[in-house]
């Protein structure tokens, strides 16, 4: 029980770590765009590269804060049924919930890998005038779903806890 606690502990401290400095990429978006609209509106002169880079960025932002916002119970719940069931039914909903959530990551990882490897390995660029490579937003798809899994599995892990030793979370 006791590495299951430390397991626990150590991927929600990750998972708030990487959340909360993923957070910041929201100002690397918002400082693009305006550098994008002074640029094109008041010195005449657009970017090639703004809009994609955004694209990058606020794709990390989304895959990187996943984990954490998984932690912090902060997606959209329906809780009109959920909030009439008893602790104990709770925990079994959420390990139910927990185990269909686990499959899915678990595929949208491997998928996910798979684009993200083939873009690497074949040296894959935008198709743009400014043209990067792919690979870097590609591989934010299994870093986000990696971290979902981990956050998952800490979920599941408590939730077996809490059932098994009647402990409150």
């Amino acid at each position: 029980m006791q590495i299951i606690k430390k397991f626990i502990q150590l991927v929600e401290n990750m998972n708030k770590w990487i959340g909360r400095a993923s957070c910041n990429l929201i100002f690397v978006f918002m400082f693009l765009m305006v550098y994008e609209v002074i640029a094109r509106y008041f010195f005449e002169s657009p970017t090639i590269w703004v809009h994609e880079v955004c694209g990058y960025v606020f794709a990390a932002y989304i895959a990187l804060t996943g984990g954490w916002v998984l932690l912090e119970k902060g997606h959209v719940a329906v809780d009109i049924i959920y909030q009439h069931f008893s602790e104990r039914t709770k925990q079994a909903a959420d390990i139910l919930v927990s185990v269909v959530a686990l499959f899915m990551f678990i595929v949208l990882f491997w998928q996910g890998y798979k684009f993200a490897w083939h873009a690497f390995s074949t040296n894959q660029h935008s198709h743009t005038l400014f043209g990067p490579p792919l690979w870097p937003v590609k591989s934010m798809l299994p870093a986000g779903a990696l971290l979902f899994i981990l956050q998952i599995l800490a979920d599941l892990g408590r939730s077996i806890l809490t059932v098994k030793q009647g402990e409150v979370k």
